[in-house]
């Protein structure tokens, strides 16, 4: 794949570093401002039950409609939900740990052609993946 051809998928992580101002959210940052970026429905389903459960309602809302802004919104079709189930099972393979929204984020991107940014340690070993986390 062309570099300059390369469109981004933002994960729950990386959005969540992005609005911590941290040194990988600088990086997510130089992304937001210069590529093309996608955020699958299931992060703003995890991102919304970060906020609530932290009682951060208010700031919920500003970064909600910041991602909104910012990225296209991709949904669960049912091409990824049918496939989903064998990829956390693939994805599982490497990491016993890892859960079927990731298993859906990775699906989403594979549909799309998305290369996934994430510090998330699920990821680290992938292909395929703008890895936050230096090494």
């Amino acid at each position: 794949m062309n570099s300059e051809n390369i469109e981004y998928l933002l994960d729950t992580y990386a959005w969540i570093e992005y609005f911590l101002g941290s040194k990988e959210g600088e990086k997510v940052k130089n992304l937001i401002k210069h590529q093309i970026i996608h955020t699958s429905i299931i992060s703003i389903a995890e991102l919304s039950d970060k906020y609530h459960r932290e009682n951060l309602i208010d700031e919920w809302r500003d970064r909600y409609r910041f991602i909104m802004s910012k990225s296209s919104i991709l949904p669960c079709s049912i091409k990824i939900a049918k496939n989903s189930g064998f990829r956390k099972l693939e994805l599982r393979k490497k990491n016993k740990s890892i859960g079927l929204a990731d298993a859906i984020i990775v699906e989403t991107a594979f549909q799309h052609g998305l290369m996934i940014v994430t510090g998330d340690l699920h990821f680290e070993t992938m292909e395929n993946v703008f890895f936050l986390k230096d090494k």
